[in-house]
């Protein structure tokens, strides 16, 4: 056998090993991206999502009480679908209807500062349970980072941003 006669099925093989490569890689691409695809509509479909259960409670939002009425929503500001090991950050905001008596507690409580300038930012979706004219107060030492907490003691609403919870 001569080294010419040789080559040729070496080459077809490698042809052959290297076309069927080339599709794996492409299969795995393409299964990749409709996975991301539709991790991502789910994303999304969650931070649409406005709810009302009550998954909050007083170790989450301390003084939130029995409230009647609750509108929340979860945000994802990291990539949720990413494929690289490590938590995904959650972020969440509520609006609150607290019971009259709770918030009352809650405005004895905690140092409330009155909130000077711009208002603070709720999410568009929960904007309409906010009504207007609130007068937000700033609780000062509430929740240590995790929980960011404004109140307006006379409207008994309170509203809230915490991460990671």
């Amino acid at each position: 056998m001569t080294r010419r006669s040789l080559l040729l099925p070496v080459a077809a093989v490698l042809a052959v090993v290297l076309l069927a490569a080339c599709g794996g890689v492409f299969w795995l691409v393409r299964d990749g991206d409709t996975g991301e695809n539709d991790c991502a509509a789910r994303v999304a479909a969650e931070e649409a999502k406005v709810r009302t259960d009550r998954r909050w409670t007083e170790r989450d939002v301390p003084g939130i009480g029995a409230y009647p009425e609750i509108h929340w929503q979860v945000d994802y500001p990291s990539s949720a679908c990413s494929r690289a090991p490590g938590p995904t950050d959650l972020r969440y905001q509520g609006v609150v209807r607290l019971a009259p008596a709770d918030a009352r507690a809650l405005a004895a409580t905690y140092t409330w500062t009155p909130v000077a300038g711009a208002a603070p930012e709720v999410w568009p979706a929960l904007a309409g349970y906010v009504p207007d004219g609130v007068r937000w107060e700033r609780g000062a030492g509430h929740g240590v980072g995790v929980v960011e907490v404004f109140l307006d003691p006379g409207r008994a609403l309170l509203l809230f941003t915490a991460v990671d919870i």
